[in-house]
């Protein structure tokens, strides 16, 4: 199957791969807001959704689909209960690619969650669609892959994740069309990405280690769903940000880093030749992010929320201690490592959070467990989408050997 052209009317045609998950809830919202304002003749784009992909959630996914007008959907795991006369629907593992495959559109919004999502996304970028990406860990695991297929296809790449966004942003302030996979430009020294700290930026390692699961969903800025949660408590979504941000922006480790900042104003921050520093600033509202990524390179009237800088007492940006939160001194290892090593570390971690998820781990073993999955594995070239694959398996065993270890020692 060739390149799927762009349509070449006004209308935007947009596929949700993940429509019911946080991201692709906030997207439909935005979608509406920006057809509002299409219709009031305050934009010149008007957004249409061709097709909704989904895991399992039946119901949200039909009452989307009703109120969109939308027929075409996707579906990993199938009830029985579930109508589909009102829809043509694919269904299983590969659903969501078959989606990408069936389905003309100029835009696809990937916002399925962990490594469920690579697929579809990277189907989407080979067949030259552009993507507004959500799901870090597609880069994580398969960067090199992904960014290869886009350079061949000439899809482009729209970050969704707020620190990412702001990031472009700010590149953009250089070169108003600069987009990935483009490579930053040369006068960039340094990338800075900022984390809220989660809910145990005070806390020692040793409240760290036992801490309970309500703890680590209580995230004082953000409202997310429990595995991205759950990794920001650890400062691992962090890690895999940079990582993202390596493929991204084409940069090494050397020119990234991380910052705690408590308020989640400053997004994003990069340093430059000249010693300047640009940030992006925005409330810690995901629809902004989103709304640059559909629009690009439109700027208009937004839905998120507005910061009003007179109300900012203090800006604190604080060193990230690596005894306390390992995460990202274990992500630069990756970076360097290459080859399949992002993919044994996106998957050490998903395994490892899952299994704290269902009660088998302690919090504090978590990261303990990827440390060990890393310091331990062989790291290999990656040449498929299989290769990838392949490491995912072979991390998700090392984690549960190593779950049955610490389950065994606690008995």
């Amino acid at each position: 199957m060739g390149t799927i052209a762009a349509s070449s009317s006004s209308t935007k045609r947009v596929l949700i791969l993940g429509s019911t998950g946080s991201i692709g809830v906030q997207t439909i919202e935005v979608i509406e807001h920006l057809n509002t304002l299409e219709s009031k003749g305050k934009s010149s784009v008007r957004y249409e959704v061709v097709g909704l992909a989904v895991g399992s959630n039946h119901q949200q996914l039909a009452d989307q689909a009703v109120k969109l007008g939308v027929r075409d959907i996707a579906i990993a795991s199938m009830c029985e209960e579930f109508d589909q006369s009102s829809f043509k629907v694919r269904t299983g593992k590969n659903a969501a690619r078959k989606l990408v495959e069936d389905v003309p559109c100029d835009l696809v919004v990937g916002a399925i969650v962990g490594i469920a999502g690579l697929d579809s996304v990277y189907r989407a970028i080979e067949l030259g669609i552009d993507v507004a990406l959500a799901n870090k860990e597609t880069l994580v695991a398969a960067g090199g892959l992904v960014i290869q297929a886009a350079q061949r296809s000439g899809a482009k790449l729209f970050p969704v994740d707020s620190e990412h966004a702001g990031v472009w942003q700010c590149l953009q302030s250089l070169s108003n069309n600069y987009c990935p996979p483009m490579l930053a430009p040369a006068l960039v020294e340094r990338v800075i990405l900022t984390a809220s700290g989660g809910p145990f930026r005070r806390h020692t390692r040793d409240q760290i280690e036992n801490a309970s699961l309500n703890d680590a969903l209580n995230h004082p800025t953000w409202k997310m769903g429990a595995k991205v949660t759950i990794d920001s408590a650890t400062l691992m979504n962090k890690a895999l940000e940079l990582i993202e941000a390596h493929w991204l922006f084409g940069l090494d480790a050397d020119c990234l880093g991380a910052v705690i900042h408590p308020q989640s104003v400053v997004h994003a921050m990069i340093e430059c030749a000249d010693s300047s520093v640009i940030a992006q600033m925005g409330a810690p509202d995901m629809k902004a992010p989103i709304q640059h990524a559909l629009g690009f390179q439109e700027r208009i009237e937004g839905c998120a929320s507005k910061l009003d800088v007179t109300k900012l007492s203090r800006l604190d940006f604080i060193e990230i201690d690596p005894d306390r939160f390992p995460a990202i001194d274990l992500a630069m290892g990756v970076i360097k490592e290459g080859g399949d090593a992002g993919a044994a570390f996106n998957a050490a971690n998903e395994h490892a959070v899952n299994a704290f998820l269902n009660n088998k781990i302690p919090f504090g073993m978590i990261d303990q467990i990827v440390a060990q999955v890393m310091n331990d594995w062989d790291t290999q070239p990656i040449s498929t989408i299989e290769d990838v694959y392949a490491a995912d398996s072979k991390a998700r065993e090392c984690v549960g050997r190593l779950c049955e270890a610490i389950a065994e020692k606690s008995q």
